[in-house]
């Protein structure tokens, strides 16, 4: 992708954003799950493509574990904005029941071999790949989160858990800062490999440790944790407290990735830029946690 394409993929993007914030008059409305027992809303994305993927990756799930399928749902970027070519991916919850997994909460690997045989011939692009994690209704109920109003539509069934509350968010997000450690262990043990995409592996790792650390202390300083989880990426680092110049370098840091994944094929110079950053906004988020919300 030359850096024009990327420039006009991400202004489609970012209009995209503004008609789910209610800005502009949708252009992508689908119906989905026509047959089943509860008619479905209808469903605005923020990246147009998302429908099609969304829809042909229902047909997949659902086809494989009818015997035990209670719901679809798809959330992050897809449906609250902020995506970012080249780099995000499209995430999907499949929630079954309990008789679904083995004794170690896993999916039978034949089964997950047969779905993965299915969903290998669905195109992910614009999104970097599909990530559709199984989930078992049971233990959601007991010991996890359920999704955040408004960062997910319901694809296929029904959402069969209760929605995440704002005292469920602010408590998740003190036990993840507490536990924050700014230089993870991939990175200080894997910095000296090199080749078949290792680093570009450490980018990516990285990014899905900065990101929810971003939306954590916006809970935190806000006093509004949906309102905080609903926001796309740019939106929550511009929202965020400058006390120890956090927002500055939580914002480089978005730019640096911005950067890295603009490039048609990423080099070293930027993802080294762009963990430099990653590891500032962690260094600076465990700080401000220590300054202002382990009391």
């Amino acid at each position: 992708m030359d850096e024009r394409d990327f420039d006009q993929l991400t202004a489609s993007v970012k209009q995209a954003g503004a008609i789910k914030r209610g800005k502009l008059t949708p252009t992508c409305t689908i119906h989905l799950g026509q047959d089943h027992r509860e008619p479905l809303p209808e469903m605005t994305f923020a990246v147009e493509e998302a429908g099609d993927i969304a829809e042909a990756v229902a047909d997949v799930t659902h086809a494989h574990t009818k015997e035990w399928f209670a719901g679809l749902i798809v959330f992050g970027s897809a449906v609250r904005g902020g995506f970012i070519p080249g780099c995000s991916d499209i995430d999907f919850q499949l929630f079954m029941e309990d008789d679904a997994f083995d004794s170690d909460g896993c999916l039978p690997l034949a089964l997950g071999l047969e779905i993965h045989r299915n969903l290998a011939n669905i195109n992910p692009r614009p999104f970097r790949y599909i990530q559709c994690t199984p989930t078992s209704v049971q233990q959601t109920v007991n010991d996890n989160l359920g999704p955040v109003p408004g960062t997910y539509q319901v694809v296929r069934g029904r959402m069969p858990v209760a929605e995440a509350t704002a005292e469920q968010l602010a408590a998740s997000a003190r036990q993840a800062l507490a536990a924050l450690e700014p230089s993870p262990d991939f990175l200080r043990k894997g910095l000296l490999d090199h080749g078949d995409g290792r680093l570009e592996r450490d980018v990516r790792l990285l990014c899905t440790k900065v990101w929810p650390v971003l939306f954590h202390v916006l809970t935190i300083h806000s006093n509004d944790p949906i309102s905080a989880w609903q926001l796309p990426k740019d939106q929550a680092c511009d929202a965020l407290p400058e006390d120890l110049g956090l927002r500055t370098r939580m914002c480089k840091f978005y730019e640096s990735v911005l950067t890295h994944y603009r490039e048609a094929r990423p080099g070293p110079d930027t993802a080294l830029h762009l963990i430099e950053k990653g590891v500032a906004c962690l260094t600076s988020a465990k700080r401000w946690w220590e300054r202002n919300g382990a009391t």
